[in-house]
């Protein structure tokens, strides 16, 4: 089995069918061998930004529909907490720039939670947080990030 994590971008762009981004998540959804994980954060994050977006469905029909595709739900632990307040201490101290406008970029409580559960499972997360890029390859996150 192929084990990777997904951030809630990468499955809003599932649910919603996003031009050019939902075919590359449902091939790896539907890969024989996937394994997906979605942090338990990112669960949450993905319920609320697609109902924002017009999606209708309840979040336990979201959850209900994830589960039926092979996404497994992994929840945050003590450590994971304590990792992602590091996280965004980090994030605060080397802000990233808002490629368009120029404004600062840090991480949310979701995406600090959501790093801190994908390092602890030493998985791979897609994301469409070109933010996650940079944070990785300055060393502030041994997660592997693989944008959408």
């Amino acid at each position: 089995m192929t084990r990777f994590a997904l951030d809630s971008s990468a499955v809003v762009a599932w649910i919603l069918q996003e031009a050019g981004r939902w075919q590359g998540v449902h091939a790896l959804l539907t890969a024989p061998d996937a394994e997906p994980i979605l942090p338990g954060p990112a669960l949450t994050e993905c319920i609320v930004v697609a109902r924002r977006a017009g999606n209708v469905s309840t979040g336990e029909q979201i959850a209900t529909t994830l589960s039926a595709m092979g996404v497994a739900v992994e929840p945050a632990r003590e450590a994971d907490m304590i990792r992602a307040a590091e996280l965004l201490e980090v994030s605060q101290a080397h802000p990233g720039r808002h490629p368009s406008t120029g404004d600062p970029l840090t991480l949310s409580l979701a995406d600090a939670l959501i790093l801190a559960v994908t390092e602890r499972l030493g998985l791979k997360v897609l994301t469409g947080d070109r933010y996650w890029s940079q944070l990785a390859t300055d060393g502030h996150t041994s997660t592997v990030v693989v944008q959408l």
